[in-house]
């Protein structure tokens, strides 16, 4: 378990389209300061937006962030490869509202941080320890979180009639083991939801290039799967990129049962003690680093 702060040693670049604007876009990490977080720059407009739930402006297919009149949509990816890989500081430039979406996974971020390597701080890491039991319940998902030395997830996912069906998987986060096992897992979507996602405006730069599609029994994609069960490890991805709101890193034990961005959400605003800051208590003595703890 690392200590310190962490940020990349240096700047990182990406481009590609976003998945529902369907427009160009070009996105450069690059280092920060301890105690920054990661923060969203806005190069056509000069707006920055930190990445915390309190800047969660909508979580439908994806998770968008604002402030004032600034939005930037798409950031799970982004935010799942740098909480995955151990960054906590980080300034994530993007030319447009949306992230590019790239091959769909957050492979390609992932292994850029691996491959020019982060940099330790003098600055301790502010950990989040889970101390109590709680269950949320969003639209048919569920989140239950436990006390744990670690960050352990176990996660299902269920779409009966499907090729996907029911998935479960437990994972523990480490660098290595978020590069390997989670990072390549892609975003999918069923083929029968994707008329009404181009009615609502979204899913306009979506492709098998960068989704999964599944009808019925039948993949689209003739290139197949990365794993077989690739889709509970995409939600396993975006879950992680949604705890990244937190902007500290968490250690407890979560159990996600059909989760969603909206539940996501609800978990970090629960964890945050924005949701029932009634809930938070005294911290007990833990172990050091500890500074917030978080109970039912």
């Amino acid at each position: 378990m690392k200590i310190y702060q962490q940020t990349i040693s240096t700047w990182v670049q990406f481009s590609g389209i976003g998945l529902h604007t369907g427009l160009p876009s070009f996105a450069r990490i690059l280092p920060a300061e301890p105690d920054t977080g990661i923060v969203f720059r806005r190069t056509d407009t000069g707006a920055e937006v930190k990445a915390c739930v309190e800047n969660v402006v909508e979580t439908a297919y994806a998770t968008v962030l604002g402030s004032g009149n600034a939005r930037i949509s798409t950031v799970e990816h982004f935010l799942a490869a740098l909480y995955g890989m151990g960054v906590d500081n980080a300034v994530v430039e993007v030319d447009g509202p949306e992230l590019p979406i790239l091959d769909g996974s957050a492979q390609q971020i992932a292994e850029a941080i691996d491959f020019v390597g982060t940099v330790e701080s003098v600055v301790r890491r502010r950990f989040v320890w889970v101390a109590g039991e709680e269950k949320l319940q969003r639209n048919g998902s569920m989140v239950a979180v436990a006390p744990s030395d670690g960050l352990e997830i176990l996660i299902t996912v269920d779409f009966p009639g499907t090729l996907i069906g029911k998935q479960w998987m437990k994972f523990s986060l480490t660098p290595e083991s978020f590069m390997k096992e989670i990072s390549p897992a892609r975003t999918f979507v069923l083929r029968e939801q994707i008329d009404a996602l181009w009615k609502a405006g979204l899913a306009k730069g979506g492709s098998l290039e960068n989704a999964i599609v599944v009808e019925g029994k039948k993949l689209h994609n003739p290139e197949g799967l990365r794993f077989p069960d690739e889709f509970v490890r995409h939600k396993l991805l975006d879950l992680i990129g949604d705890l990244a709101l937190l902007g500290r890193p968490v250690r407890g034990f979560f159990l996600a049962v059909r989760p969603g961005h909206t539940v996501n959400r609800s978990l970090v605003e629960f964890l945050s003690g924005i949701a029932d800051p009634g809930a938070v208590p005294s911290a007990p003595e833990r172990p050091e680093p500890v500074e917030l703890l978080i109970t039912a």
